[in-house]
């Protein structure tokens, strides 16, 4: 297990070199196929560069495109529209 959890964030150190990267926890993500939707409308947007998704975390990390914005209304309207929620640990943002 602790050999996964280590995978797991080699996987996602990219995205933390990025910058301009949101976390969003998402309540009810713990299959891959979720990621379809939730992609599809993050990506209606047209701020988003790449979204990944970790369904052992239930979350879900935005990479924005070069100077754009995504607000926390647009973020939680795109969970919503593909037909979840945003969980107990909500929306983190590490812009750099």
């Amino acid at each position: 297990m602790r050999l996964f959890g280590v995978v797991c964030l080699l996987m996602l150190f990219p995205l933390l070199l990025l910058g301009n990267t949101i976390s969003v926890h998402v309540k009810g993500l713990v299959c891959p196929s979720c990621a379809i939707g939730i992609t599809k409308h993050l990506s209606k947007t047209k701020k988003v560069k790449k979204v990944t998704l970790d369904v052992q975390t239930s979350y879900t990390h935005i990479i924005l495109l070069k100077n754009k914005q995504l607000s926390d209304f647009e973020i939680i309207t795109a969970i919503e529209n593909a037909g979840y929620e945003i969980g107990k640990k909500g929306i983190k943002r590490d812009s750099k």
